[in-house]
C-alpha cells in the first residue's frame, strides 16, 4: 500500500500522468493506465479500486497538495470536518450555476470519478503559494431571483471571462462559524487564486450567493479595487419566486443561522413573514453596498444586451461582435434552464399574493425598494475599456 500511496501522490502533481489518465474513456481503461504508470501489474481491478477508495479518504499531505496547484480545482468544502475536495476542470464554466459545472467535470472523465483527493483546510495555503495572486475582474451581488444568473451566464459567453456562479466551496467557507473573518478572507483569496490559474487568458468574475451580501465588507476588504454590480427586483416578484420554489436562504436552513440574525428568526410568525424579514436584511445589506465607490446598481427591468455590455466594460472584459452574438442568444433562453425559451413572468408573479399579503410586503419593503431603485443608473465602464461595435438586442 505504501508504494501505491506514493504513486497516488505523484499522480496528483504530474501533468504528464494526468494527461495520460484523462485519455481513458472507461473505468477499465483508466485502471489499465494506472496499473502501467504505477507498476502495479500484480494488482487486480478490485484491488486497485479498493486502494483508490482508501487513498481518497486520506488527507493529502501539504507538500503533495502544493503540487496540485495549477492542475486541480477546489470543488467543495465540508464544514464539520474542515476538509476540501478537489476535481480536475473541464474547460471554462458556462453553466448557470457552478455546481452544474462541477457535475460536468465529474462526468467528463473516469479520472474525476475514481481519483477524488481531499486535503485539510490548512493545506490550502501551501497550494496557493504556488500560484500568483489573482485580481478578479468583478463581483456580482444580488437579492436572488432578480436576473443575476442571466447576467453571469451572459458574461460566461465571453472568451475573456471565467465565471464562478455561486461556487459552493466559496460559500461554505464564508458560512463556516468556526472560522474568523480574517481566516475566511485568507481562504477565499487562496481559493480564487487556485481557480483563476486554471483558466489562463481569462479573468475571474464571481457571482456570490444572495446571503453572501452579509460578507460583502469582508470581500471588499480583500479586493478593495474590484468593481461590483448589485441587482434588485420588485420584492413581490422575488418573494413570489420563492413561494414556488424556496432558495436555501428562504427555507429556514439552520446552517445560515450564524451568517446574520435574520436567518435565526424563523420560529415565530408565518413563512411569508420570515421571508420578508430575510429579504429586508438582504436589501439593507445591498443598499449599504451601493453607497460605496466602484459599485453599480441594476434593476431587473434594465437587463438587456446593452446593460450586459456595460457590465462587461465595467469589468474590463472585451465584448466583440461574436461575444455580443452569443449574449443575444443567451438572453433568449431561460437563465436557469437554458434549454427553455425565456418567457416574461412578472405579471404572473405579481398575482401570487392576495391583497393582505401584498400590503404586508409593501409595508416592510417598499421604502428600501425605492431607495435601491434610486441608486440604479448607467453602468460606468472601466477606464481601460475599449469601445465595441454593437449588434441589435433580441430581447
Amino acid at each position: 500500500m505504501l508504494d501505491l500511496r506514493n504513486a497516488y501522490h505523484a499522480l496528483l502533481g504530474s501533468e504528464a500522468q494526468l494527461a495520460q489518465c484523462r485519455q481513458a474513456h472507461s473505468v477499465a481503461d483508466l485502471l489499465a493506465v494506472l496499473r502501467r504508470l504505477w507498476g502495479a501489474d500484480g494488482h487486480s481491478d478490485a484491488q486497485l479500486l479498493q486502494a483508490l477508495d482508501t487513498l481518497n479518504r486520506e488527507d493529502v499531505p501539504a507538500d503533495v497538495a502544493a503540487g496540485m496547484a495549477g492542475h486541480w480545482l477546489p470543488r467543495s468544502y465540508h464544514v464539520r470536518s474542515q476538509r476540501l475536495a478537489w476535481c480536475l476542470p473541464d474547460g471554462a464554466p458556462t453553466e448557470p450555476f457552478h455546481d452544474e459545472y462541477l457535475s460536468r467535470c465529474w462526468q467528463s472523465t473516469p479520472l474525476n470519478q475514481l481519483v477524488t483527493p481531499r486535503t485539510s483546510l490548512q493545506a490550502l495555503a501551501a497550494c496557493a503559494q504556488r500560484v500568483p495572486r489573482a485580481q478578479p475582474a468583478g463581483f456580482i451581488f444580488h437579492l436572488s431571483r432578480c436576473g443575476s444568473t442571466l447576467l453571469s451566464g451572459c458574461l460566461s459567453e465571453l472568451d475573456g471571462a471565467a465565471v464562478f456562479s455561486e461556487s459552493p466551496v466559496l460559500t461554505e467557507i464564508l458560512v463556516d462559524p468556526a472560522l474568523s473573518p480574517l481566516e475566511k478572507r485568507a481562504h477565499v483569496q487562496c481559493l480564487l487564486d487556485l481557480k483563476a490559474i486554471l483558466f489562463p487568458g481569462r479573468r475571474v468574475v464571481v457571482k456570490w450567493n444572495a446571503w453572501d451580501i452579509f460578507h460583502a465588507q469582508l470581500l471588499r476588504s480583500a479586493y478593495p479595487t474590484v468593481p461590483a454590480v448589485t441587482l434588485v427586483r420588485d420584492p413581490v416578484e422575488i418573494l413570489a419566486s420563492h413561494q414556488a420554489q424556496a432558495g436555501r436562504h428562504m427555507s429556514g436552513d439552520p446552517s445560515l443561522a450564524a451568517v446574520a440574525p435574520v436567518f435565526g428568526k424563523g420560529a415565530g410568525g408565518s413563512v411569508l413573514e420570515h421571508r420578508i424579514g430575510v429579504l429586508q436584511g438582504l436589501m439593507q445589506g445591498l443598499h449599504d453596498l451601493t453607497a460605496e465607490p466602484g459599485v453599480a446598481c441594476i434593476d431587473y427591468r434594465q437587463l438587456d444586451g446593452g446593460t450586459v455590455r456595460q457590465v462587461a466594460a465595467m469589468f474590463g472584459l472585451r465584448c466583440d461582435l461574436e461575444g455580443q452574438r452569443r449574449i443575444a442568444q443567451r438572453m433568449q433562453r431561460n437563465a436557469k434552464l437554458p434549454g427553455i425559451r425565456f418567457e416574461p413572468d412578472g405579471a404572473r408573479k405579481a398575482a401570487v399574493f392576495d391583497a393582505a399579503q401584498s400590503t404586508a410586503i409593501a409595508r416592510r419593503l417598499s421604502s428600501l425598494h425605492r431607495a435601491l431603485l434610486a441608486a440604479t443608473g448607467p453602468v460606468a465602464p472601466a477606464a481601460h475599456a475599449e469601445p465595441e461595435r454593437e449588434v441589435a438586442d433580441v430581447r
